[in-house]
């Protein structure tokens, strides 16, 4: 403590106090080192802080026994009072002290807690800027793979629709194909069962061809058995030359008969056609079998001519006829 002159005392060190509402605002709280979260506290604790040492007023019963040594050194100016009153004074400021190293204590609290604060401030600034930097690698890598997608798609699309519109242009030269095959088919057929019409006449023409010559040559073997045996001879060697050439023209019309049958093939249109032409083929058959009776019928005739002529030389002979004819 220092003497100020008047007979009073003041506590040492530079100290100064905001004064507010006459005198009375008290020494602001701080709060403990568990409680302090923010900066922003720090600072509202802080008020009133000039310099190195904190605002510290002085409390009211210092200033009521202030008041009271006024008055009684007013009255007495013993030595007693004297010594009393510096003696409280001393334990003020033994108190002062002890409050402002407390005091003390707690700005180091809080100052080491501001820096570790600042600390975890800048690792947590750190940690956002490494955050917002891969959050902008990320959002480039994206963007770049979502143009990608997009070009892929882009792509993926037009090549749909070129074979969409390929599809459409097959199906349509299918059904065009299939139109053309359609009447290349019908015309095949048209054209087929004309050419059945025309050999199944043809045949049937043919046919009754061959029956008038069997009827003319029935009848001409007929005559033949009426006339002389030399006359029959000619008639019956015409005949078997006549037969000879018919069966050669049933064997042609058989084969084109069967060329006709294999050509026509399993056509299931055809089915008509190729019972008619069984059934020719089965009526030339008949025709044939007839020839070869015929043929048979002759050959007899032959030789009972043959034997009417040895007996008609013989005859002639006995008579004393000279007989130039040799009969087979």
């Amino acid at each position: 403590m220092s003497h100020n002159g008047r007979g009073r005392f003041r506590p040492l060190g530079q100290i100064r106090v905001n004064l507010k509402s006459g005198g009375t605002e008290k020494i602001p709280k701080l709060a403990s080192t568990s409680s302090v979260n923010t900066k922003a506290n720090l600072e509202q604790d802080n008020q009133g802080i000039l310099g190195n040492a904190l605002s510290v007023p002085p409390p009211k019963e210092k200033e009521k026994k202030e008041e009271k040594v006024k008055v009684q050194s007013a009255k007495s100016d013993s030595g007693s009072s004297t010594k009393s009153l510096e003696s409280e004074y001393k334990k003020e400021l033994q108190e002062a002290k002890a409050k402002e190293k407390d005091l003390l204590k707690q700005i180091a609290e809080l100052k080491k807690l501001i820096e570790e604060l600042q600390k975890q401030i800048k690792e947590r600034d750190e940690t956002i800027a490494s955050l917002k930097s891969e959050l902008k690698t990320q959002e480039e890598n994206l963007s770049g793979e979502i143009n990608k997608e997009k070009a892929e798609h882009e792509v993926t699309k037009q090549s749909l629709q070129g074979a969409r519109s390929e599809i459409d242009d097959l199906r349509a030269k299918i059904e065009q194909l299939r139109k053309e095959n359609q009447e290349q088919i019908d015309g095949l057929k048209k054209e087929l069962e004309e050419k059945i019409l025309e050999i199944t006449t043809s045949k049937d023409k043919e046919i009754k061809i061959r029956d008038e010559k069997l009827t003319r040559l029935k009848n001409q073997m007929a005559d033949a058995l009426k006339g002389n045996s030399w006359e029959r001879q000619q008639q019956l060697e015409e005949l078997t030359k006549e037969l000879s050439r018919i069966q050669e023209e049933c064997d042609a019309l058989r084969m084109k008969l069967k060329a006709s049958k294999s050509k026509g093939g399993n056509c299931p249109n055809c089915q008509d056609m190729t019972a008619k032409l069984e059934k020719f083929n089965a009526s030339i058959k008949d025709k044939d079998l007839t020839i070869k009776e015929l043929k048979s019928l002759c050959a007899r005739f032959e030789k009972q001519l043959t034997q009417q002529d040895h007996l008609l030389k013989q005859w002639a002979e006995s008579k004393g006829q000279k007989v130039n004819y040799n009969p087979k």
